[in-house]
This record gives C-alpha cells, sequence and structure tokens, in this order.
C-alpha cells in the first residue's frame, strides 16, 4: 500500500519540477500511478524530460496517454519521452504569439535547419505543439515530420547535426518549400487562439 503522504510529496514534485523530490518520494513509499497516473500527467504537462524519464524507470504507465498501436511503432525511450511531451495539454497563455512570429520568420529566411541549428530542442518541439494548439494543420505536419526525422536520423550522434544538414541539403529545403508553401498565417492563428482562451477563462 502507498503511503499518502508520500504521494501527495510526489504530485508536489512532479508539479513543479522537483527531480530529487521525486526520487524522495518513492523512496519513501509512493505509488507511481496513483491517481490514474497524477504525477506522469503533471511531469508530462510540465515538459519535464527528467521527471518523465524517472517516472518511468519506476513503472509509471504511459499507456494511459499512448495507443498500443503507437507504442508499438516507438523504437526507444528518447522516442517515447518526445511522443508523452507531445501529449501535453496546452495552456493558451503557453502559445506566445511574438515567439511564434520570430521562429517563423527565421524559417522563412534561413529554412527549417534554424530549428535544429539555431534554438535548443525544446523550444523547437515547443513552436510543434504551438501550431498544432492554433490549428495550424499543415504547418505543424511539416515541422513534426521535419523534426522526427531530423532525431531519427541523429540520436545516435547528435554531433553529427551539421553533417547531417550538409548531407541532406536537398531534403531539407523541400521541408522549407513544404512549410512556405502552406500559406497559414501562424500570428493570426496564435493572436485567435490566445484571444479565444482569454474570454474563456474569464
Amino acid at each position: 500500500m502507498s503511503d499518502p503522504v508520500a504521494n501527495r510529496t510526489l504530485e508536489l514534485a512532479c508539479t513543479v519540477g522537483a527531480l530529487d523530490d521525486a526520487i524522495e518520494a518513492v523512496e519513501e513509499g509512493a505509488d507511481i500511478n496513483f491517481q490514474g497516473g497524477a504525477p506522469l500527467f503533471l511531469a508530462i504537462s510540465n515538459r519535464n524530460r527528467e521527471l518523465i524519464e524517472f517516472l518511468l524507470d519506476q513503472g509509471a504507465e504511459a499507456e494511459m496517454y499512448l495507443s498500443k498501436k503507437k507504442l508499438n511503432q516507438i523504437e526507444d525511450r528518447t522516442d517515447l519521452v518526445e511522443e508523452l511531451i507531445s501529449c501535453a495539454p496546452y495552456n493558451p497563455r503557453d502559445v506566445k504569439p511574438q515567439q511564434i512570429e520570430e521562429i517563423d520568420s527565421a524559417i522563412r529566411s534561413a529554412g527549417v535547419e534554424y530549428l535544429l541549428s539555431d534554438i535548443d530542442w525544446d523550444k523547437a518541439t515547443r513552436f510543434r505543439d504551438s501550431l498544432n494548439a492554433i490549428g495550424a494543420g499543415s504547418s505543424h505536419r511539416c515541422v513534426a515530420e521535419f523534426l522526427q526525422w531530423a532525431r531519427s536520423e541523429t540520436k545516435t550522434d547528435p554531433e553529427s547535426l551539421g553533417a547531417f544538414l550538409h548531407t541532406h541539403n536537398p531534403t531539407v529545403s523541400e521541408y522549407r518549400d513544404r512549410y512556405v508553401s502552406t500559406g497559414e498565417d501562424l500570428v493570426a492563428l496564435a493572436n485567435d487562439y490566445v484571444s479565444d482562451g482569454d474570454e474563456t477563462q474569464e
């Protein structure tokens, strides 16, 4: 039987992203999957990769968030963590139109490689998830496919990213052209999404 105090400690640790406290809570008898997997849900919501990894190592059930078909397609732990993060619910306040505009402009001028060479992975995946949240379907699919392809090609050797981009330059350029050709007004979609969220919360 799990310890109620340890469970509450684990829940709080996952809420604030305190890995050491989460480890201590588990050592004190917390149930990794209590309240229908609340700890993993909180770690996913905060996009905290370290905590998600820890909870999975301790037996957290990813099946609560991903279908069996999707799980069977996942090749390794890194892919599993990324898939779980993509399940994170989006708060309208998490969508930042100005940041979307900056990244969108950079992709249009420098190409989709900007997502890998000029910003970190977390910022790139947040941009991807923001596109999904605001309903930019074509742009989201393009960015998601590009990031997944790049990750699968370079995950064994992240240092090879530059060589990967150079070697696959024609395909990378095709992704840029595809992205630009969507014709979606990301800033307008983002502003509408934020406005709708503000109205809902009033």
